[in-house]
């Protein structure tokens, strides 16, 4: 509903391991266990976890580092995991956006950080991220404020870095580095709605927090100005059928809302009317009324002048 600069060139920072996690996940069950092995050589850079060769875990506490903690070496311990070398597994991934539509993004590592030829637009940001909500199991794990593991030999307690869990934003990944600044895909499903926002590029403050700070205003933004407009309500009178047999009314059997700008005016048209159909056209979009079959010849009239002006008044 509101887009800026949704094709520009981008780094996703940690929003990669979305993918990570969506390969992972296509080679491996949740409660498989496995044994974490780092590429050789490998060296701890940025957020890390300090997994060790060697050390035992089920695949869902693996997603936990990478999802929840956005630990970098977790990433590459499902490179190993899945392929023989981190190439073959950024070669998956790449292939993943591919099929995705993402035709606009190039993975070059598996844990998100600054790399030439790393990048993304937000545009296919918002095709994975509808991918990632479509995975009830990647969810459960999103949507978790933080989790225990003992891979330090006592029960350690790490957090989830989206610091907005508690607003009821469940998900889905932050991020951070110099080329991407502070970014976030939020998805919040209060108020009876289903709002996702992605923030790239926000100003690095020294609180770290400014792209929650964007992400609260654009749900703001979202709420104040969009909401199912009523169109019909209950036992609203759609259409009249006159025949030889005399006059009956066609009314709603239920409200009929319409999702769109609270704040401009609903442009209630109509469209086409056939002998079974009648279109009309809202802010736009079209919808269909079915009209009752009739053994005789009928002739309709619409109360449209009725709703124009019902919705003329409605602007605030």
């Amino acid at each position: 509903m509101f887009f800026k600069n949704i094709d520009e060139i981008i780094a996703p920072a940690s929003l990669t391991k979305l993918m990570t996690a969506l390969v992972l996940i296509d080679n491996y069950n949740l409660s498989d266990y496995i044994v974490i092995s780092l590429p050789e050589n490998y060296v701890f850079e940025g957020k890390v976890a300090y997994l060790e060769p060697g050390q035992e875990m089920t695949v869902e506490n693996l997603l936990e580092f990478i999802l929840i903690y956005s630990a970098n070496d977790a990433c590459f311990a499902a490179s190993e995991l899945v392929t023989t070398g981190n190439d073959n597994f950024v070669d998956l991934m790449n292939k993943k956006a591919n099929q995705l539509g993402m035709n606009s993004t190039n993975f070059m590592n598996p844990d998100g950080l600054d790399e030439e030829g790393h990048y993304t637009t937000l545009s296919d940001l918002l095709i994975l991220s509808k991918e990632i909500i479509k995975n009830y199991e990647l969810m459960t794990i999103l949507m978790r404020p933080s989790f225990i593991s003992n891979i330090e030999g006592v029960d350690k307690l790490y957090l989830n870095t989206n610091k907005l869990i508690d607003r009821n934003f469940y998900g889905l990944k932050t991020g951070w580095t110099n080329d991407a600044g502070l970014t976030f895909i939020g998805l919040n499903q209060s108020n009876d709605r289903n709002i996702l926002t992605i923030v790239n590029k926000s100003f690095v403050n020294e609180s770290k927090d400014n792209h929650f700070l964007d992400t609260r205003k654009l749900y703001k933004s979202s709420i104040d100005t969009y909401l199912n407009n009523l169109i019909f309500e209950t036992n609203e009178n759609l259409y009249r059928v006159r025949s030889s047999r005399g006059v009956f009314s066609v009314n709603t059997n239920e409200p009929w809302y319409v999702f769109g700008n609270k704040i401009l005016i609903d442009k209630i048209l109509t469209k086409e009317i056939k002998q079974n159909k009648y279109s009309l056209s809202v802010n736009e979009e079209i919808y269909n009324i079915q009209i009752v079959d009739s053994d005789h010849s009928v002739n309709w009239s619409f109360k449209l002048l009725r709703m124009f002006t019902r919705n003329a008044n409605k602007i605030p």
